[in-house]
């Protein structure tokens, strides 16, 4: 299943002098937030982990699986608010033959989602 333009709808990407920076909205009616939780829905970290990775591969044309992530913090809990618009700011972006690694922030104007390091394998594990 693919969470990129169904839990969460890419409007626009843009390159950064670190990376790039992809704009999406939550879609508050996916059936993730009916049963996470029904009446109080939030965004599950996993969904977060699955839609990095579907943005990034997007971006390098390439499939990528998860390989290993490192130091990821969930800082507050994203609430699929009507129209709320999120930037997945990708930086440190290294490609090797094998895969990629990338750094990864998730934040609105107001509040930083989360902060995590995804290493990704070009190759099903």
């Amino acid at each position: 299943m693919y969470f990129s333009d169904n839990l969460f709808i890419i409007k626009t990407t843009e390159e950064t002098e670190t990376g790039f920076t992809a704009r999406l909205c939550c879609n508050p009616a996916h059936p993730v937030y009916q049963a996470h939780f029904p009446g109080n829905p939030i965004t599950p970290g996993a969904c977060l982990l699955k839609t990095a990775g579907e943005v990034l591969q997007q971006k390098t044309g390439r499939p990528l699986y998860l390989k290993s992530s490192k130091n990821i913090k969930y800082l507050n809990i994203l609430i699929p608010a009507e129209g709320k618009e999120v930037r997945f700011e990708f930086s440190g972006i290294a490609e090797t033959e094998t895969g990629c690694k990338t750094q990864l922030v998730i934040a609105d104007d107001t509040a930083v989602y989360s902060k995590m390091s995804l290493i990704f394998s070009y190759e099903p594990l």
